[in-house]
């Protein structure tokens, strides 16, 4: 039997330790809008968590504080944003050098070129480089699809299979 069909994506969801101080960079290094009316607030009226919509995006972001989840994240990279061209990523890479947001330099991955850099609690944001055939027409090949160092495979980033030369290579 086949499954029912799925209507899109509802929202993200990312962790943080600190909810004033990653609402207020997300606000600054992307641009994002704070949901207000959408404020998860514990009954004690505590703010927990906050929906933010972030331009171009047509997914909502939701912070939600959870410092232990937050630390578990660090190194690791739950979300690639759809950047445009590489011309589209040098002028990310314009605006975060202007905003003191150490980056990745632009790369070229399996998937075109890619621009990392991490939020305050180091959970690594992924801007890519969108194919005119969009994301369905990029062709993976065997092996390392993409380059390596501290920004593209951190040790958190390696399956456990990879031979352990190569995760010792790789390590920040």
């Amino acid at each position: 039997m086949a499954p029912p069909v799925l209507q899109g994506l509802h929202h993200l969801k990312l962790p943080v330790s600190d909810l004033d101080a990653s609402l207020l960079w997300y606000q600054r290094v992307l641009g994002a809008r704070r949901l207000a009316h959408a404020d998860h607030l514990d009954r004690s009226g505590v703010r927990y968590a906050v929906i933010l919509t972030i331009p171009g995006v047509p997914v909502q972001l939701e912070l939600r504080w959870a410092p232990d989840a937050a630390k578990a994240m660090n190194g690791y990279d739950p979300v690639s944003f759809a950047a445009g061209t590489p011309e589209d990523l040098r002028a990310w890479a314009a605006h975060l050098d202007a905003e003191g947001i150490d980056h990745s330099p632009i790369t070229l991955g399996g998937a075109g070129h890619l621009l990392i850099f991490a939020d305050p609690d180091g959970t690594y944001l992924r801007l890519l480089e969108l194919p005119s055939g969009g994301i369905e027409s990029i062709k993976m090949g065997k092996g390392t699809p993409e380059p390596e160092g501290q920004w593209v495979a951190p040790r958190s980033m390696q399956h456990p299979r990879q031979p352990a030369a190569d995760r010792a290579e790789t390590a920040p």
